[in-house]
């Protein structure tokens, strides 16, 4: 029997099934879908087995050596998906397959040094001492040559472990081995005597961990045991679970008001009939679109089908989290990046299993192994964190509809700010729109917005960070012990650090950006490397030490606010403050308890959270976004704003809403303030239009990076001839243009942007030209679903 067999090499080259023989002891083992172990070259790495066959044309094959899995990790269709995926983002299949499994599973190679010869060197030999295998990292640079000429001459050889990188969970039980165990030899050894009679009360295996802590044994005492064969030890295959310590008492369904109503029961109807259609649920914020999401899954359980539900990372809270397994209960398995290697391990171990029926999770999950799946939602399809921005560049939605196509399900596509495109398409018809007009909670109204025209507002003090309108209104919610959220989409404390006398900037050595000032551990940080420096005390050009801190972060916006609003209690809320485990989690429902005041923070603040004291929310510093180099600014200014806004008096108490800006005249500010989504939508096309930008066009970008500016700069007059030799007269090439940053990690950075409406060839031309920069200083990448390009 022959295998077909993907390779573990990320190498366009190498972009093909390789054939393996199957040894006849795992000839029944062997099946599509299984990792296996392969020699390829001198090394032994993973592979997947794409499928298997009887004959082939080539000689001298190579025996698999070993096998991962017994079940197989990707079934039929996920294999097919892949292979797919692979042609239409430029990607290797080994990249799209290690996407759709944990990060755990993938494997991790270890390079080894096997001594085969008594007669080593005495240098040699003193590095193996009494071991006949070392770690490849444990020879010292000086012997390196010494060691190349031994493996020539065969007394050494150079292995490769292969591992995954992580093992299941185990716990241990503890259980007689004779349940009829004379214990009169034991009078003399009180405490074994002790463990010996606890087990002869107990009728099943005792979890060895509560064994030792309610009799106080050691464990020696245990070894000893064992070790007499008296006692066994039994292992238990058990699940992290990353909800085991909170409690979810069970819900139930809502009643509906009649938007709502309609909208599970359209899909409820495209479901018995088995299409798979695409419905745009538009629904204002606190539309109740997550209750409407709930009962929809519920119609799927029903039939005893499955349900994906996508959720942005930035928005999946413990509230949604705990929404579902309050409703579902352990029907749910949550995937998402707070979660440790070995919880996610666990819960993907779940849905492989088909334990449970029900999948909540951030991007990665749409590839979840369910094999009956019946509906697939994804919750703010706006939202970039859909698009992987490392390869395989593939976006979520377009996943979501490939699974759709062969599952015969609906994919519901739900947002209070859909993207153009979207709507775009839910006007032609290509999509099915469903709205939501009104607020869940019939009593709770949109809260009123108010723009703050920075230009002409006095403020507090020089520093610009409040107005006084925002301040008496933050003022006034303390004194009625009501809560406020405020926006400031940019962490740290000072943008950058500027030097007065001859105003050099302090910038990155491995990027084209400033560093950003973070008062707490008083470092300068670059948020695109990581590099990171102390503060400098004289400028590097001119030698002064004139050195000033200039901008607005999260940071320092809340010492502002503890300096004015003392007794107030004040939370930040950013990727510094959220970077350990947990700790996402933690501020929100310390939040919810009412143990703070005032919640300051960038764009998370404005996803998927809902307290009902929360009656005003503050956007800091609105412009931030809009008049950046990117087609999709005003879009995603729009999105941004009109979410946090959406924070405010989404229950009982009323919601108001101040917007400081230096841009009121805006269209975007002014849509904001009117909560106008279709007004929005109908200037915003014009520009769309105007300047051939989707939803008119499709996109797709060529980047090109190299550490020699000069090589990129000549390898980019090659791909601009063969670009605009090789597409047609539609398409519209855009470039070579250097990115908002030119210079990211040391490497300098041009791009091509393409428009297209028709190109069938297209994803054939660019394929070809990655096959062509595989080697060399400069490194190309495609994107045919590009989101930025910066």
């Amino acid at each position: 029997m022959i295998a077909e067999v993907v390779v573990d090499i990320k190498n366009k080259a190498v972009n093909k099934v390789f054939d393996y023989t199957v040894p006849e002891e795992l000839a029944h083992l062997i099946q599509p879908g299984v990792r296996v172990l392969v020699p390829f070259g001198p090394r032994t790495i993973m592979g997947f087995v794409i499928s298997l066959k009887e004959q082939t044309e080539l000689q001298n094959l190579r025996p698999i050596k070993e096998l991962i899995d017994v079940v197989p990790v990707l079934n039929d269709e996920l294999r097919e998906l892949g292979m797919s995926l692979s042609e239409e983002t430029g990607s290797t299949m080994i990249q799209c397959f290690e996407a759709m499994i944990p990060n755990a599973m993938r494997a991790k190679y270890k390079k080894k040094l096997l001594c085969l010869s008594d007669t080593l060197s005495p240098n040699l030999a003193s590095l193996f001492q009494n071991s006949r295998v070392i770690d490849y990292e444990q020879i010292p640079a000086n012997l390196l040559k010494e060691v190349k000429q031994a493996i020539e001459h065969k007394q050494v050889e150079l292995i490769y472990e292969v591992k995954d990188q992580l093992g299941k969970k185990m716990i241990k039980y503890i259980a007689l081995v004779d349940p009829k165990l004379d214990l009169s030899s034991f009078n003399r050894a009180a405490k074994q005597k002790q463990v010996l009679e606890y087990l002869i009360a107990q009728p099943n295996p005792v979890l060895k961990s509560q064994l030792m802590d309610e009799l106080q044994v050691t464990h020696a005492i245990m070894k000893t045991l064992v070790d007499k064969s008296v006692i066994k030890e039994i292992e238990v295959e058990a699940y992290r679970d990353p909800y085991a310590d909170v409690v979810h008492q069970q819900s139930k369904a809502l009643k509906l008001n009649q938007e709502q109503q309609v909208a599970v029961t359209t899909v409820a109807h495209a479901c018995e009939e088995n299409a798979c259609d695409i419905f745009l649920l538009h629904g204002i914020t606190g539309s109740g679109k997550t209750e409407v999401y709930l009962q929809m899954i519920e119609n799927v359980l029903v039939k005893g089908q499955q349900a994906i539900m996508l959720v942005p990372e930035i928005a999946l809270t413990p509230q949604i989290a705990g929404r579902f397994k309050s409703r579902f209960q352990n029907k749910v398995a949550v995937l998402h990046s707070a979660l440790s290697m070995g919880e996610k391990y666990d819960e993907w171990r779940k849905i492989l299993k088909q334990e449970v029926q029900i999948v909540v999770g951030a991007r990665s999950a749409i590839f979840a192994p369910f094999k009956d799946i019946g509906i697939i939602i994804i919750d703010e399809e706006h939202e970039a964190t859909y698009k992987q921005e490392e390869a395989p560049r593939y976006h979520a939605i377009e996943v979501a509809k490939q699974r759709a196509i062969t599952h015969r399900c609906p994919v519901v596509l739900g947002s209070a700010t859909p993207s153009l495109e979207s709507f775009a398409r839910a006007q032609k018809g290509v999509y099915r729109l469903l709205t939501l007009s009104k607020r869940a909670v019939s009593t709770a109204k949109l809260p009123t917005v108010k723009l703050i025209d920075m230009r002409q507002h006095s403020t507090v003090s020089d520093q610009m960070i409040l107005s006084d309108v925002l301040q008496e209104a933050i003022a006034k919610r303390l004194e009625r012990q009501e809560q406020v959220v405020l926006l400031l989409n940019r962490r740290g404390y000072s943008n950058f650090m500027q030097c007065r006398e001859c105003g050099e900037v302090v910038n990155c050595p491995n990027c084209d950006v400033s560093l950003t000032y973070h008062k707490p551990n008083q470092k300068l940080k670059c948020h695109y490397c990581g590099f990171e420096s102390f503060i400098l005390r004289r400028c590097p050009s001119c030698q002064s030490e004139e050195l000033r801190f200039f901008g607005l972060g999260t940071q320092k916006v809340e010492e502002y606010l503890q300096d004015q609003f003392r007794g107030a209690r004040i939370m930040r809320m950013d990727v510094d403050t959220t970077s350990k485990k947990g700790s996402h989690q933690e501020l929100i429902a310390a939040f919810e308890r009412k143990e703070a005041d005032i919640l300051i923070g960038t764009q998370m603040v404005g996803k998927g959270l809902d307290f009902p004291d929360v009656t005003l929310v503050g956007v800091l510093a609105a412009d931030l976004m809009l008049h950046l180099s990117d087609f999709k600014a005003a879009e995603r200014t729009f999105q941004l704003l009109t979410q946090v806004a959406g924070r405010a008096g989404r229950h009982e108490l009323e919601g108001e809403v101040f917007i400081q800006t230096y841009s009121p005249e805006h269209y975007v500010m002014k849509c904001v303030v009117e909560q106008n989504y279709h007004a929005f939508y109908v200037e915003e096309m014009k520009m769309r239009r105007r300047f051939g930008y989707p939803p008119y066009y499709y996109l797709a970008s060529v980047m090109m990076s190299s550490e020699d500016y000069n090589d990129l700069i000549m390898a980019c007059d090659k791909v601009n001839q063969y670009l605009r030799n090789q597409l047609g007269h539609s398409c519209i090439i855009v470039g070579p243009t250097m990115p908002y940053v030119g210079r990211i990690n040391q490497r300098f950075r041009m791009y091509f942007m393409i428009k297209y409406k028709q190109e069938p060839r297209l994803r054939a031309i660019l394929s070809q030209l990655l096959m062509y920069f595989q080697e060399g200083s400069v490194s190309l990448s495609l994107d045919f679903f590009p989101n930025q390009f910066n």
